[in-house]
């Protein structure tokens, strides 16, 4: 089954010959700055977003490929979980391939901490690589619609069939006969 390692400053999935075949995907590699997120899920299935792109899906057993969403592109290879086995899902943003990459193993656990200790080694930090930094300045409020700062908001436009006082007759955009 393919597997999850860190190669440097680089998350690498390796796949088997017959899951590249499968999935028409060479082994994907993503600079770990990419890595917003990583989890082990005991339920495998909760991972699915959106329709199979491309892979191989049968019913509650396995679940190779390429899902396609909204929100962009995720790589799955699930099978039916076994005793001792999890799924390491890893969310990804911008310059990665793939949205999500989530994958089956035995070793969930310590793929996991060794992806949140690479990072901790590429950020250099023990904070989490978002975390804002404790002595920065609240940033100004940005000029309201208007142009002047400090100036409250527009007034909500009126609707066509009201008048100004918000009160009145109905104005039909059609005339009537």
């Amino acid at each position: 089954m393919a597997e999850l390692t860190v190669q440097g400053g680089d998350l690498v999935l390796r796949l088997s010959w017959w899951e590249r075949l499968v999935t028409g995907t060479a082994p994907v590699r993503a600079p770990l700055t990419a890595v917003e997120d990583v989890a082990v899920l005991r339920e495998p299935w909760r991972v699915f977003r959106g329709f199979k792109e491309k892979g191989l899906l049968i019913p509650d057993t396995l679940c190779l490929g390429v899902w396609r969403h909204p929100g962009g592109r995720d790589f799955l290879a699930l099978r039916r979980p076994r005793t001792g086995e999890a799924v390491v899902q890893v969310d990804l943003r911008a310059p990665s391939p793939f949205a999500r990459i989530a994958v089956q193993s035995r070793r969930a656990p310590q793929t996991t901490a060794a992806v949140r200790a690479a990072q901790r080694t590429e950020y250099g930090t023990e904070q989490e690589p978002d975390a804002p930094e404790p002595d920065t300045p609240e940033p100004e409020p940005a000029a309201l619609p208007g142009g002047r700062p400090g100036a409250g908001p527009l007034p909500a436009p009126v609707p066509s069939w009201r008048t100004a006082s918000g009160a009145g007759t109905r104005v039909s955009p059609l005339p009537l006969r």
